[in-house]
């Protein structure tokens, strides 16, 4: 009875527009809200953007942080089973040591002061790489401007992680002009067609009772959220609900991915501790998930249900791979906003970030060691 008293009072909390208003100063839920307008703004301005005819890499990197990083994992996790050469996303200081003449470097970051992404630039730049720039200007930019190199600029205002559509949408048209896939442009629309029916569905306007996001973040609420994806973009979707959990609600959570958990993760819920009895477990699904992936989701779920708090399954929708990667995501982002409010935080602010770059700072400013943007940006 407790429970269900608690569960009524948090969703009367989530259908108070005022009072949810009132915990996001800065509007996060007006960014997230933004989704589909911002990716097509992001559409336009990469075939805007003064991109030359690259001869075919033999590999890719992508180099970004955090929240400038995501939309490359994802990207990556798109195209494994199409690409015809590798995508790797570096996240860190300087290159692989293969990167090289036949290498295309992408550098992503949303302000264009990552220090790591800047090393990396420079790196590359020194081995002779073909190189590109996403950013909204800043020191990559200038160094891009400086040395000839090409970059896509994507507004500026936004946090990095609600900049999404800016770092995910540019990059397939990078990768459509170096002839490593096929025109997304149909994807890219199709997927911008079901964000905005989706967010008829999950913004704040629509009540508890009938918006599926405001029910999984009533789920997640004083527990430990456990988010499951398959291999490729679903596990990558997966992640990114664990990070804006984490950024957004303040609050810890779990993710992984089919088949890897089955070989380590699956036997953590064989005895049942308390903390077990804590976890809220989503599973991500999709339509054309292979029969064995699937088969191992309802054994899985089968061994953990008398375990955890519950299990939730969501079903990714659209037609094409990427509308699907993004109805995933969109339900997530949503997610862990209500669970802010929830937890009657204000999202947008990463205060633990904040100091740590702050930290570092000073440290680099005392002659230690170099600290990077934490914030990803």
């Amino acid at each position: 009875m407790e429970a269900n008293a608690d569960r009524a009072q948090g969703a009367a909390l989530l259908d108070d527009r005022q009072a949810c208003q009132a915990l996001d100063p800065s509007d996060m839920a007006g960014a997230i809200h933004g989704l589909p307008e911002q990716c097509e703004e992001a559409w336009r301005g990469a075939q805007s953007a003064d991109l030359p005819p690259w001869e075919r890499p033999r590999q890719v990197v992508v180099l970004g942080m955090g929240g400038s990083a995501i939309g490359a994992e994802l990207v990556a996790g798109l195209l494994e089973g199409s690409a015809p050469v590798p995508i790797a996303v570096h996240r860190g200081y300087g290159v692989p040591g293969y990167v090289g003449p036949e290498t295309l470097v992408i550098a992503s970051s949303y302000s264009g002061n990552t220090e790591e992404t800047l090393s990396g630039y420079d790196a590359a730049k020194s081995r002779g790489a073909q190189l590109v720039a996403v950013t909204t200007g800043g020191a990559l930019a200038e160094r891009a401007e400086r040395d000839g190199v090409p970059w896509v600029r994507i507004p500026s205002g936004l946090q990095p992680r609600a900049a999404i559509g800016h770092s995910l949408v540019p990059q397939l048209a990078i990768l459509h002009r170096a002839g490593l896939m096929e025109n997304p442009e149909p994807s890219v629309q199709e997927a911008i067609r079901v964000l905005k029916g989706l967010r008829e569905r999950l913004e704040p306007a629509v009540p508890a009772a009938q918006n599926e996001a405001k029910q999984i973040a009533l789920d997640f609420h004083q527990r430990l959220p456990v988010i499951y994806g398959t291999q490729g973009w679903k596990g990558v979707v997966a992640y990114r609900w664990k990070t804006q959990i984490n950024e957004n609600a303040k609050a810890q959570a779990m993710a992984n991915q089919f088949p890897e958990l089955n070989h380590n993760e699956t036997v953590g819920w064989e005895v049942p501790p308390a903390i077990n009895r804590l976890c809220q477990v989503v599973l991500l699904r999709e339509p054309d998930d292979p029969a064995l992936i699937r088969r191992r989701i309802e054994v899985t779920a089968e061994l953990m249900r008398p375990h955890v708090a519950g299990i939730r399954e969501v079903w990714a929708e659209g037609d094409s791979a990427l509308a699907r990667l993004f109805s995933l995501l969109y339900l997530g982002d949503y997610v862990s906003l209500y669970l802010a409010y929830l937890y009657r935080v204000d999202p947008t602010p990463v205060k633990a970030i904040d100091r740590l770059k702050r930290e570092l700072a000073r440290l680099q400013a005392e002659g230690g060691e170099r600290g990077g943007d934490g914030s990803g940006s």
